[in-house]
């Protein structure tokens, strides 16, 4: 399974290339395959399994660790915390700080997917029926319910949008 944030623009344009040529999963995996194959013979950097094990020892004045101890505060993290994913960013691995921040964002993006899905599944009943009865007297709220699924819709974007964008915390210029 592989999950991927792209814009929805970046989205469209993607689907339309895929168009004739197996659809966006089978352009995917054959991206995929591609860059392996490229990249053979090329070493790899293995996941960190189990426990750091490997100590670095630092020492701040005062003041830096009074900075650093408020940073860390605002990542929901300790001092050692944010200076690893402070080195975990720089070198271009991945960061856990973000993880505080990502906890508090993801449920509230999954809510507003789910109600974005209810929303989808009222209005396919209610055209149903608007086409069973030939009632046009629900279109009012039809349109009611279509305002509601852009507006989610743009509200999903914005938070998978900070939940992407919180990287920017780290840039630092060298």
């Amino acid at each position: 399974m592989l999950s991927v944030r792209v814009e929805t623009q970046a989205l469209a344009a993607f689907d339309s290339f895929a168009v004739g040529r197996g659809g966006r999963s089978a352009l995917v995996r054959q991206m995929i395959e591609r860059t392996l194959q490229e990249s053979a013979g090329r070493p790899f950097i293995d996941r960190p399994e189990g426990e750091a094990r490997n100590r670095v020892s630092l020492r701040f004045t005062d003041v830096e660790i009074a900075v650093i101890a408020y940073r860390a505060s605002q990542r929901s993290t300790d001092r050692a915390g944010w200076i690893k994913a402070l080195v975990r960013r720089h070198l271009a691995l991945k960061s856990r700080v973000d993880d505080g921040l990502l906890a508090e964002l993801a449920p509230i993006r999954m809510q507003l997917l789910r109600i974005g899905r209810n929303l989808n599944q009222a209005m396919k009943a209610a055209n149903a029926a608007m086409l069973e009865t030939g009632d046009r007297q629900i279109e009012p709220e039809l349109q009611r319910i279509a305002d509601m699924r852009m507006e989610i819709s743009e509200q999903v974007t914005a938070v998978g949008e900070a939940m992407r964008g919180d990287a920017s915390y780290w840039a630092v210029a060298d």
